[in-house]
């Protein structure tokens, strides 16, 4: 499995993340991201480095 990290404290909600990712991510009912696993199967690798590009703050990385 691969560790993926979230920094809240830069983390900005905008929701890229929750997009591309609806089952690792999403966005709470207050506005703020969840993270609903910390763990991604090697196979959606793909994804996960797609994910990582696509934050606009750099927030979330692999583990």
């Amino acid at each position: 499995m691969i560790k993926v990290t979230v920094d809240f404290d830069r983390c900005d909600a905008n929701g890229t993340c929750a997009a591309l990712m609806p089952d690792v991510f999403r966005i709470g009912d207050e506005g703020l991201l969840e993270q609903l696993t910390t763990e991604v199967d090697p196979g959606r690798e793909a994804e996960l480095e797609e994910v990582i590009m696509c934050c606009p703050v750099g927030a979330i990385a692999r583990g």
